[in-house]
């Protein structure tokens, strides 16, 4: 059993704070998931019998740390979906890296080619079949101790 960290909870969506490496949805069968997780907590918490809806708006990938919306409604799950078509979620993501980066801003630029048998995506060089580029800029927020806070 995966232990949750529930940010925020209504009748109609919840934040639930997602580690790394776990996925958010499962894809394939059988790997542990934040969304298994939530349902199994929903069906406890609340006795729910059967199969308990929950609306995904949005994934992290599964390096990646940080909060995940679920709607608890369909209802929900519709409102969520529209707010964040219309652009008025603001995501922002924070990455802590090693090392004390010079730069105060910058871009980096590589090539991805998603592994799908393995759930995982490579740094690949450009001219690898089926590679899509990959473009991040950045932002140092602070730097010392060996690490830089970036946002990206």
């Amino acid at each position: 059993m995966i232990d949750l960290t529930i940010l925020y909870e209504d009748n109609h969506c919840l934040a639930v704070a997602k580690p790394a490496p776990l996925l958010t949805q499962g894809v394939p069968e059988g790997i542990p998931t934040l969304e298994a997780a939530v349902k199994a907590y929903i069906k406890e918490r609340y006795r729910k019998p059967g199969n308990v809806y929950l609306g995904i708006p949005h994934r992290l990938d599964r390096p990646v740390s940080g909060v995940v919306l679920f709607a608890r409604s369909t209802k929900g799950a519709q409102r969520l979906a529209e707010q964040f078509q219309k652009h008025q979620v603001r995501k922002v993501y924070w990455a802590l890296v090693e090392g004390e980066l010079a730069e105060s801003e910058g871009r980096w630029e590589d090539w991805l080619l998603k592994l799908p048998e393995q759930s995982r995506t490579e740094v690949v060089s450009g001219d690898t079949p089926g590679a899509r580029q990959a473009i991040l800029e950045f932002r140092r927020l602070r730097v010392g101790g060996g690490e830089t806070l970036l946002e990206l």
